[in-house]
């Protein structure tokens, strides 16, 4: 007895393998086909003429992976040999990122997440496109260029010239954080006391009276930036930062559109709130509360650093309850990076020892200064697991 398949695509042949013995030992035949609907056909013959076969249907699927966002998507903590500086953080280090000018690594966590979906089936394949760049916000970066890290374009223009008319499976991106003022809130708490309380030392919070007032207001504007970003992805047309208009991003039947939360950098390992370097305890949990947990008390009483209190509004949201909210839109975001982080008995903030998932100050100055407060290879790996959890993996 003797076996071969048919293949057909259309009901046109597209492949045919040789006739082969049939036994109970070597009774498989592996091919690679391109995405698509197949029809399998398999004969059996027993003799020299007697054939019989039977029909199979068949889908190959390519899952297209999209990454877009800020550093938390693009791996900034993480590069291909930080392996290196993690066991001589005083020598000289020159981080090996794959795309320099985003700070992009294929070690961060949603590439990490597309791996994993790669490996857990070999009757799929997964194509990923990052175009996720460090300092990314959602006027510039997903919609607008970050011409000040060599974009000339907007991250969903990038990811159209990419993909062209290929519909994206998966969607997933960290945004918002840059959008609050990340950097600010970090440069004015580290050189200021009650740091919600005075002007930021930088942009975009140096706009407002005080650090607290500018989060609030420019949190309260998430939402209408997540809608102009899922306006972008129904397949009409995207209306980009500077207000010219392109094509919005196809989108499969079953698309899932995964928005990342935002991981817990606040608490040491005992889960108490961290005090590092010139930030004070009170500067962490005012971040925390007020800030990354998905819904803040309103209002909050701040403790200074006199031990006096003041009561502080916060009724725009938080950036974590922003991104949770995005659900409303048909989103599904990834609760997982949060919760694993802030809500876990133990924490793992930039003051938890072994148990960080977050480095504190890597670098004054220098090329891998940028790596401060950002995730860890620790850290991307526990995020990359939520995102895979959020997949239905693992």
């Amino acid at each position: 007895r003797e076996y071969r398949w048919r293949i057909y695509r259309d009901d046109r042949q597209v492949q045919k393998s040789k006739w082969r013995g049939l036994n109970s030992r070597d009774c498989k035949h592996g091919v690679r086909l391109p995405e698509g609907e197949y029809r399998f056909k398999l004969e059996v013959r027993f003799g020299g003429t007697d054939v019989d076969f039977q029909w199979l249907d068949a889908t190959v699927k390519d899952y297209l992976f999209v990454v877009m966002g800020d550093s938390y998507s693009s791996g900034e903590g993480n590069p291909r040999n930080v392996e290196a500086w993690i066991a001589n953080p005083n020598q000289p280090f020159d981080p090996y990122y794959d795309d320099d000018n985003c700070n992009r690594s294929t070690r961060a966590a949603p590439a990490q997440a597309a791996l994993a979906l790669e490996k857990s089936s070999d009757k799929t394949s997964v194509t990923l496109i990052d175009v996720s760049c460090s300092g990314a916000t959602i006027d510039s970066g997903i919609l607008g260029p970050q011409r000040w890290a060599g974009q000339g374009s907007s991250q969903v223009q990038q990811a159209q010239q990419l993909i062209g008319n290929r519909s994206i499976d998966i969607l997933t991106f960290s945004i918002g954080g840059n959008d609050v003022g990340f950097t600010s809130i970090l440069s004015t708490c580290a050189l200021s006391v009650n740091c919600p309380l005075v002007p930021a030392t930088s942009p975009p919070l140096s706009r407002f009276d005080n650090v607290q007032q500018g989060v609030q207001t420019l949190t309260g504007r998430l939402a209408k930036g997540y809608q102009r970003i899922a306006d972008c992805l129904d397949g009409g047309t995207c209306t980009l930062a500077d207000g010219s208009q392109t094509g919005a991003l196809q989108l499969s039947r079953n698309a899932q559109i995964l928005p990342m939360t935002y991981p817990d950098i606040t608490r040491a390992a005992d889960g108490a709130s961290c005090s590092y370097l010139t930030l004070s305890r009170s500067d962490f949990s005012w971040a925390r509360d007020t800030i990354l947990v998905p819904q803040a008390p309103n209002p909050y009483r701040f403790t200074t650093f006199t031990g006096s209190t003041r009561d502080l509004s916060t009724s725009r949201g938080t950036l974590n309850g922003q991104i949770l909210a995005t659900s409303s839109l048909g989103w599904s975001p990834v609760v997982g990076i949060w919760g694993s982080s802030g809500e876990s008995k133990r924490g793992h903030g930039v003051c938890a020892g072994n148990d960080a998932w977050v480095f504190g100050l890597t670098e004054i100055t220098g090329p891998f200064s940028s790596g401060s407060f950002h995730p860890n290879p620790a850290g991307q790996a526990a995020m990359a697991n939520q995102i895979a959890r959020a997949l239905g993996l693992r």
